[in-house]
């Protein structure tokens, strides 16, 4: 039921990826490509901006498998995560993060989400990038 980069499909799309990427065995990218629909349908979280269990951590989850796909449909829906985040549902709606500018709950991840949406093709989530 939770769809937080910290647990449950987000956080597995990068264990997929990258056992995709040693192996080279298409069941694993399928694997993440499924987790990334996951995403897609009930990812919109409200907890707050952050990457760890925020909007911008599901954001990165389209990030990657822009970069691991090059299909444009992840990197729209990357874009649809940052513009959900702007919206005033979720502004006045979302959790303020017990550390508002920290890097994984608060407003220190989600700048560096934004910035790596100005360069998809080398966007990685902070400190993990698994396309190395």
């Amino acid at each position: 039921m939770l769809v937080h980069w910290c647990h449950g499909a987000p956080g597995v799309v990068y264990l997929f990826a990258e056992t995709f990427l040693v192996w080279k065995d298409q069941r694993y990218l399928q694997a993440a490509l499924r987790c990334g629909e996951v995403v897609w349908e009930r990812g919109l979280l409200r907890k707050g901006p952050g990457i760890c269990h925020g909007g911008a951590g599901n954001g990165y989850v389209f990030l990657l498998l822009y970069r691991l796909t090059r299909d444009p449909k992840y990197l729209y829906r990357s874009y649809q995560f940052s513009d959900f985040m702007q919206t005033a549902e979720f502004t006045q709606g979302a959790r303020t993060p017990d550390c508002p500018y920290s890097l994984f709950e608060g407003l220190a991840g989600t700048i560096c989400f934004y910035a790596d949406l100005m360069r998809p093709d080398k966007a990685s989530f902070p400190f993990f990038d698994v396309c190395a």
